[in-house]
This record gives C-alpha cells, structure tokens and sequence, in this order.
C-alpha cells in the first residue's frame, strides 16, 4: 500500500469538511433522529440490493474479460472487483483501485496488463456514458417539473461533462487518433537532446505503442462479441437502475412518509456520481444527491439524511469488504510466489 501523501490529506479533509458543513447546516440532531427512525426492514432491502449490485459488477467485468478474450476467469475476479472498489470510493476520480485490479488480474490469473486496462476501460466508459445520461435526463425532469436558474446551470455542468467524457472515450476507442497521440509523443521524444534519454524514451513509446495496439484490439473484439456486448450492456442498466431504486427506498424508509418520483432518484444518483468522481470518500455523492433532492422535495433535512444514509449504506460499506478482499489476496498472492517460485497460477 502506498504512503497517504499531503494530496490525499488534502481530499480527506475536504470530504470531511463538505459532509461536516452539509450536517451542520440541515441540524446534526434531526439528522440522527431520521437515522435512528428509520424503517429497519427497507433498510435491510436496501443492503441486500447493495450486495446484489455489487455481485452483478463482478459479473459484468468477468463477462468483459470473457469478451475481450481474457482466459482464467472465476472466483477470483470477485475479490479483486472488491479490493479495486474500496481504494476506488476512497480515491478522487474512482480510479486510484484500478492499477491494483490490473496488477492482482495478472498475478493471480496471467492476464496481461494491457487487457486488463482494456476491461476496465471498456467498464469505466459504460458506467460514465450511463451516469451522463441518467443524469441529462433527470436535468430535463427538473426543468419541466421545477424550472429555474439552478437546474438550467447544473444541466449545463452536466452536458459540458458529457461532452469532454464522450470525446475522451471515442478517443481511446478510435485506433488511428490513438496511434497519432503515440506518434506525437515520439516526435517529442526524439527531439530529446540527451541520447540515453532519448533511447528509454523510445522504448516507452514502443511499450506504449504494443500495449495500446493490444488496448484497442481487446475493445474491438468485445463490440464484434454482440451477444457479450448487449449482455454487459443490460447488466449496466440493472446496476445503475439498482442505484437509483436504492435511493427511493432510502427515502421511503426515512420517518415522515416522504417520497420522490423515481426519476426524481435516477437524477439525484447521476449528479451524486459525477461529483463523487471529484471528491472521494462519499462526500461528492452527499452534496450532489442532497442537492437534487433538496430540490424535488424542499426537504433540506430529509435530502441530506436521505444521501448520507445511501452513502453509507454503499461506498462506506464496500471499504470494509474491500479490505478483507485485499487481505485474501495479499496472502493468495504469498502462496502463489510460494509455490514453484511463483510460476503457478491458482484456479
């Protein structure tokens, strides 16, 4: 595990302080008052549904890798879906655990980096591509039902985030922009005026280079694979329709008999997940679901114990189970390396 490093001190201690003023400012006791009333038996549908959501993740990307043609699949793609999670909800832009999930799938199955990246990078962009559009839809919700300067400047934020996504994503799909990012990245190199620098440049480029062309080759056979992609793509729209049910229920299970469209929840999930891709920890979900929710309801209170309480009942939770995941594989990993000097693969 890495050293925490004053940047990560520093996001820390934003999430803290946004969730402390958030609870400061609808009153930390009636907050706890909604918590400690809250309907326990929707309360456990709502865990269950989290297990659930969690267990059909691991799912879609065990049946990416199976469409990019990654060999060696099973069991322990759970665990490291579950590690990789943890360090993700604790890390800004979610993606602080996905080195570790390439690097664990490799040791512990012999896939190669490059088509792990492609996996994650297939999974990352659907998820992306359905929050973006969650979202826009929810904007177009609150626009007609409710109006106003706030939902037309958040709808905007919204849009422009598409739009810089949806172009980052095309991208890296595209082979030749691709490779033209890689060329204009030798021609840098090889304007490197000191030579042994410029020779570790050049081999970096063509790493690159191979790794990127295995990249784009992984991703190509997964859309040629149609009946994996429309089976990976029906599981992402369970699991982000999963959040959003999470979040209704949530709200039912609150005291004072409050409720939102669910629409209403599919808009707050979206804007609590792209500013969750910014500030870790929860609290970028905290701020965006309460303040779409706040928004629908005009129940400041009930908005923000509403968010925390999804939050915790997520995020807060994977870290745990992340956790126990990385100290399975910590030791699996032992055993591996202990056996014919690391040469085996476990099943």
């Amino acid at each position: 595990m890495k050293k925490v490093s004053w940047k990560d001190l520093l996001y820390i201690g934003l999430g803290l302080f946004l969730i402390g003023a958030l609870a400061l400012h609808a009153d930390v006791t009636d907050t706890l008052d909604n918590m400690r009333n809250i309907d326990l038996s929707l309360l456990g549908l709502i865990l269950v549904l989290y297990l659930g959501n969690t267990s059909v993740k691991a799912l879609r990307w065990s049946a990416i890798l199976r469409g990019i043609g990654a060999k060696n699949r099973g069991f322990i793609t759970f665990p490291i879906f579950l590690a990789s999670l943890a360090l993700n909800n604790s890390t800004p832009g979610k993606v602080g655990g996905e080195p570790i999930r390439a690097y664990f799938l490799r040791e512990h199955t012999g896939t190669r980096l490059s088509l792990g990246a492609a996996s994650i990078f297939a999974e990352k962009s659907l998820d992306m591509l359905t929050i973006i559009t969650a979202s826009m839809i929810g904007m177009i919700y609150l626009f007609s039902t409710l109006g106003g300067n706030s939902v037309i400047n958040m709808g905007l934020g919204v849009g422009l985030g598409g739009v810089v996504v949806t172009g980052a994503i095309l991208m890296m799909v595209n082979k030749k922009v691709m490779l033209a990012m890689i060329s204009l990245a030798g021609w840098f190199v090889s304007k490197i005026p000191f030579r042994k620098a410029r020779e570790l440049g050049d081999k970096a480029i063509k790493r690159v280079k191979g790794s990127g062309e295995r990249f784009n080759t992984a991703l190509v056979n997964l859309r040629k694979n149609r009946g994996m992609a429309a089976a990976v793509i029906l599981l992402t729209s369970a699991i982000w329709l999963n959040e959003a049910l999470r979040l209704y229920l949530v709200v039912m299970a609150l005291p004072g008999g409050y409720h939102v469209p669910f629409i209403g929840a599919v808009a707050a999930i979206g804007v609590a997940n792209i500013l969750g891709f910014i500030i870790p920890y929860g609290a970028g979900n905290v701020l965006g679901g309460t303040s779409v929710l706040e928004m629908i309801s005009g129940q400041e209170n009930l908005s923000f114990s509403a968010s925390i309480t999804a939050v915790a009942t997520s995020i807060w939770l994977s870290i745990p189970l992340g956790l126990l995941s990385l100290g399975y594989l910590k030791n699996r990993s032992s055993r591996i390396k202990g056996t014919d000097g690391g040469n085996d693969r476990l099943a």
